[in-house]
């Protein structure tokens, strides 16, 4: 089964909810890290509380095994709080949920198996 490991200081702001909750963000710049032995295929937002995602936010085709990728979310997100899925070539995903926006930008999202 895969999971992610957030950098530190997104782990500690992820675990403190309350923290930055309401702020809005401007853009938000991450490097996204894949740990894993499948090909990462899409990147999901969507805000925390909702049960839909938002369109696929991977800038390029796929995040190939032990790759990284640097994403920008440059569309004014209204709040600090979005949940994340990746989804994998073999058809698996993992979600990770309370991600910290405010901040993850400039951190690593780590996604491994």
């Amino acid at each position: 089964m895969k999971r992610a490991i957030l950098g530190l200081a997104t782990l500690a702001a992820a675990a403190s909810f309350a923290v930055g909750a309401g702020a809005q963000t401007e853009s938000v710049t991450f490097t996204l890290e894949n740990d894993t032995e499948e090909v990462l295929v899409a990147l999901h937002i969507s805000h925390t509380g909702t049960n839909e995602w938002e369109e696929d936010i991977l800038d390029v085709d796929v995040v190939g095994s032990g790759e990284s990728v640097e994403i920008t979310i440059d569309d004014g997100l209204t709040d600090c709080q979005y949940d994340v899925r990746a989804d994998f070539s073999d058809g698996a995903n993992v979600d990770i949920r309370g991600v910290d926006f405010c901040e993850l930008d400039g951190e690593t999202l780590t996604v491994t198996d």
